[in-house]
């Protein structure tokens, strides 16, 4: 059976969602439905250790979703999918610099055939970052610069870290071995306290930059150190746009906290970072702002037209839009979403709205599109009248429904209104928004109306007496 990162990521979208239906689980992976029934297949023969038959779908989604301890028994399981043994090659040759070929092909199943063709993808993807492989007769050797290769494995653990709870078993050992750290709660503490000096939202990719600067660039015995620089000599790195006590807070910081070991090599590398965090500036700016410009109009489309005159527009979406570059740059499969509570969200706009943002940015995930929606939804005022009209509803129902209708679109409804009355009401009310959850027409109207997906609440699951 062929376990793979696939198999576990649709097991833990499974495990953390209310999902009945093959479609649910083919939407959100992008695959097709028989390509999907196959995942499930292979999930449901690895726990249960008998064939799939004649598999039905929805029995089997919940079996699975009451299999005990499935996690670990996919984990024990998994395979490296063609896209992890390149990258598991690649990390190799950062490791160690130098790997035979026998022994890699033993570890990761793969021919020498297969190899070969192998590495002409890793000599594109290290190429742009001044590195190449060279054969010897020890084996294949990674040659470039320290500064090359340790600007490349910054990239590379970043990577990694972000795929961490899908990558295979030998690679998180040994990802886990390349960076042991001593004190890791001394660590965490000083990322947490640098992100906050910094005042930046951007907090979970922050940590991470954060973790792999320190990670890959501390400075051998015989490098200058933060802590060895003086303010006068660190003012040379300040950018003009910064606040001068800014940058002094910044660089105590830096010398009195773990990162004052860092080589002095690579401080304007921290800068660049804080450019990215604190003021979404990059080197891919100007490709950035132009994306985040293509599309304002989806998200004015499902957020509403306040998104066209929002002051703040390209502060909130530039980050996340550079964060799918660097992903889609370097092949980042992240899954983030995953680990999120998102019952029903098939059904919600905010799902098709990402669908629609992939055809301009693919790397552009539900989880990207949830940070912005909820930032945006901020924006609506008490000003902002949405009324509720229904039709064939019993009025019973109507307060729980707006109290739905509010959990899953963070829209407030002042009103409910039967579409009888409705001209009626229009007459002698303002009204902002008309918002439908049944198939109504409304003629005869300037007012903007959502139909949104029925709300189904999400009860709690009672446990069998």
């Amino acid at each position: 059976m062929y376990i793979n990162s696939k198999h576990l990521q649709i097991l833990k979208f499974i495990k953390n969602n209310q999902i009945s239906s093959l479609k649910e689980i083919s939407d959100i992976f992008s695959l097709s439905t028989q390509h999907t029934k196959i995942h499930l297949e292979d999930i449901y023969c690895e726990l249960f250790l008998e064939t799939s038959g004649n598999l039905k779908v929805e029995p089997a989604i919940e079996k699975i979703k009451n299999f005990p301890n499935s996690r670990n028994i996919l984990r024990n399981s998994q395979q490296f999918t063609k896209n992890q043994k390149i990258f598991y090659l690649i990390f190799r040759l950062v490791k160690d610099r130098q790997i035979k070929l026998s022994h890699i092909c033993e570890d990761i199943e793969l021919t020498k055939r297969n190899l070969n063709n192998y590495f002409n993808e890793i000599s594109n993807i290290i190429t742009p970052y001044n590195l190449k492989t060279k054969i010897t007769n020890r084996g294949i050797a990674l040659l470039g610069s320290p500064h090359s290769i340790n600007r490349f494995t910054y990239l590379l653990i970043f990577k990694f870290l972000i795929e961490k709870d899908f990558l295979p078993k030998q690679l998180r050992k040994e990802l886990i071995d390349f960076i042991r750290i001593k004190d890791f709660y001394k660590v965490r503490k000083d990322i947490s306290k640098f992100i906050t000096l910094l005042d930046c939202s951007f907090s979970t990719h922050s940590e991470i930059s954060l973790f792999c600067l320190y990670v890959c660039f501390k400075s051998s015995n015989n490098e200058k150190k933060i802590k060895d620089i003086s303010f006068k000599e660190a003012l040379k790195y300040k950018p003009g746009y910064y606040n001068t006590d800014f940058f002094y807070k910044v660089f105590t910081f830096l010398k009195n906290s773990i990162f004052k070991d860092i080589s002095s090599n690579y401080i304007s590398g921290i800068f660049d970072l804080i450019d990215i965090f604190k003021y979404f500036r990059s080197h891919f700016n100007k490709s950035i702002h132009k994306k985040a410009e293509e599309v304002r109009s989806i998200f004015a489309k499902y957020l509403g037209d306040h998104i066209y005159k929002d002051p703040n527009f390209f502060h909130i979406v530039n980050p996340w839009i550079n964060y799918s570059y660097l992903k889609d740059l370097f092949l980042v499969e992240d899954y983030s979403f995953l680990g999120l509570n998102l019952n029903y969200f098939t059904n919600s706009n905010i799902y098709e709205m990402t669908k629609e943002i992939n055809l301009t940015i693919p790397k552009f995930t539900l989880f990207e599109s949830i940070f912005i929606w909820y930032s945006f939804s901020k924006v609506e005022t008490k000003k902002t009248k949405n009324i509720f009209v229904f039709k064939s509803l019993p009025k019973s129902i109507i307060p729980s429904l707006i109290e739905e209708i509010y959990k899953k679109h963070n829209i407030k409804i002042c009103e409910s209104v039967d579409i009888k009355d409705f001209n009626n009401y229009k007459k002698h009310n303002v009204i902002n928004n008309i918002i439908t959850i049944e198939h109504i027409k409304i003629y005869g109207n300037d007012i903007p109306v959502k139909n949104l997906f029925f709300p189904i609440p999400n009860y709690k699951k009672i446990a069998p007496t």
